[in-house]
Parts: C-alpha cells; structure tokens; sequence
C-alpha cells in the first residue's frame, strides 16, 4: 500500500513545531541565567517536551518522505537540505561575528586559537560549545549554543530509516511498532541494571530515538487513523495512561511523553481553523531552534544578567525571530528549492 506525504499546507504541524521551539526557549532561558528550571509532565523539563514532539513529528513527517519516495539518493539530498543550510549559518555567525564581537582575548588570539577552528567540526556533527574567551563570566559559561547536540541524534534516526528501507524492512507497516517495541525493551533492560549493579549513563539517543519511531508507526498507519482522530486521540492516551500505572518501572516514565508525542501527530494532521495559517510566511522553528541559545547567552552578556525574566526573554524572542525569519526567506526556503522531486512509484511501499 502507498502511503502519500501529506499536505502541508492543511495541517497544525507549523504551528505545533513552533510550540516546540518555543518551550526549548522558554526552559533555556531559565539556565542562561543561572536560574531553576520549573518542570512539567514527570519531573520533565519544558524544553525537553518541546524537542520530544520535534523527533516525533520529524518521524512522522519523515517516514511519510521515505515511503512515498524510497530513493536514498533523493532521501539524503532532501533531509541534507533541511539540515545543513540552516546549520552552517549559525554554526559561521557564531564563530566568526558573535565569537569575536564578545571575546576577552585579541581577537589574533582569538582567530589563530585551535578552540576556534575546532568549534567547526559542529558543521560535520561533532558538536562543541567552546568558543575562546567567550560567555566565559555567563551563568551558563563557556557555551556558545547548547541544543545543537540534538541534531546528530536527528540525523542518526534518519540513517536508521534510511537502512531499513535498503534492506527492504520498510516494504511492511509493521516496521515501525516493532522498531517501537523493540527500543522499549531495550530502554527497559538497559535501566534495569543487576542488584549492586550501577545504572549506565542515559541515552538521548534511545530515548529519542522512540520518539522518532511513535512517530515513524503513526504514519505507516495513518490511513486507518486520521479520519477518527478522537477517538485515536482517547485510545493513545489511555493506553499510555494504563503504561504509566502499571508499566515496567522503566519505561513507566516515558509514558506521559508518549502522549505528548503521540496527541502532537495526531494534532498536528488535523486542520485547525486559524492554526493551520501558522507557516503562511514561512517554517521558522529550525531557526528559532538553532538561534535562540547564542542569542540568550548575549542578552544575559550584554547586560551583565541585570535584566528580570520577562525582559530577558522578550529581547531574546525579538532577536531570534528577526534572524529565523531571515534565514527561512534566505537561506532555508532556497535550499529547500533545491530537493529532487519525488518519482511516482512502481510499486506498492508499504504492505
């Protein structure tokens, strides 16, 4: 069965990714200036909600891509042109105008530094914060744009699908909750260490890498779902609810997230009178995604972490907008021109 990428242009998901970006702003802003985070939804942060229903949506959207065009050639140019235009941008901005504009060493100094060409690598995925001599005296010192370290594991869900669908697992539906439950079993055998044992390290990855597959199986689905989408709605929502009373400890925590990731893709299909305009002028999300830290670290620098939250928060929303918009009219939206057009399929994708 062919499944079709859907229309953007009927559907919530500008408006939703524009809510993810702004919790990642708004919980950033507390940690730029040295100040508590508030939590939400299971001891969770704000901006760790806003990134699980970007992996979420981005599986959806993404495996939509795959199956209606199974060409890794076409796939990789496309997510690369999503990627990387934007990336490059505020990788460039920071190193080579705000680095040097906010920077206590001579700015030789600075230039000739190895910390300065290292900070580079973040444009092949290796992602560094430190940039020479600045934001050092920041509540938050020494980082120059804190949620890049979300991208590589982006990119790593995008190989993933990109190697199912070689080795032709993607031809069935049933990929992607397998993929699900498989991730699930692992994240729970993974925590649940021997007596005496200590826990390992948490897995971003893991963790939203599930978020990517919900995503990924709702859209091998849709077909089934997304006219009822209430009732899909309730169902999710209790079947995740009953996870999280009575679920193996592990994976109990992760059950409220589920919901906020499965309720953003089932919300995000549906056509919301008004909400549905968001992206009108353009998808800004990546940009307030990737502009935003820097942005908050020189409100916090510029006025020595004087100004209350509001004002802090305010200019760091004006400053990060005007530099989303610009990059989506400059530099995203004619990247995107770019991608390969999608050839019409020969045969079904998903059985």
């Amino acid at each position: 069965m062919h499944v079709p990428p859907p229309d953007h242009r009927f559907n919530n998901f500008d408006a939703l990714r524009l809510v993810a970006a702004l919790l990642v702003i708004w919980s950033h802003q507390f940690s730029v200036m040295g100040r508590s985070v508030p939590l939400i939804l299971n001891g969770n942060e704000p901006g760790a909600v806003g990134v699980v229903l970007f992996f979420a949506i981005s599986g959806y959207l993404v495996t939509g891509s795959w199956l209606a065009d199974p060409h890794l050639l076409r796939f990789s140019l496309r997510r690369a042109l999503r990627i990387w235009p934007g990336l490059c941008v505020a990788v460039l901005g920071c190193a080579l105008i705000l680095g040097p504009l906010t920077t206590t060493v001579p700015l030789a100094q600075y230039l000739r530094s190895p910390i300065t060409w290292d900070y580079f690598s973040n444009l092949w995925l290796q992602i560094r914060y430190t940039l020479p001599g600045v934001f050092e005296t920041n509540p938050l010192p020494n980082s120059m744009n804190g949620p890049l370290w979300t991208i590589p594991l982006e990119v790593t869900c995008y190989v993933g699908l990109a190697v199912l669908g070689l080795v032709q697992v993607t031809r069935t539906r049933w990929f992607a909750p397998i993929t699900f439950l498989l991730l699930t079993g692992l994240l729970q055998w993974r925590y649940s260490p021997a007596p005496g044992q200590p826990s390992p390290e948490w897995s971003p990855l893991l963790q939203y890498s599930l978020m990517f597959t919900l995503g990924s199986s709702l859209a091998c689905f849709r077909e089934l779902w997304s006219s009822h989408r209430v009732l899909t709605a309730i169902i999710v929502t209790a079947a995740f609810t009953a996870l999280h009373f009575f679920g193996p400890s592990v994976v109990k925590g992760q059950a409220l997230l589920f919901i906020v990731a499965s309720l953003g893709v089932i919300w995000g299909t549906a056509c919301t009178p008004v909400l549905h305009h968001a992206g009108r002028f353009g998808d800004f999300s990546y940009g307030l995604y990737i502009y935003a830290f820097p942005i908050q670290q020189l409100v916090v620098w510029a006025f020595s972490n004087r100004l209350d939250y509001p004002a802090a928060l305010t200019l760091t929303l004006i400053g990060t907008l005007t530099l989303a918009v610009l990059s989506w009219h400059f530099v995203e939206r004619p990247a995107l021109s770019l991608k390969p057009q999608r050839r019409p399929l020969t045969q079904p994708a998903v059985a």
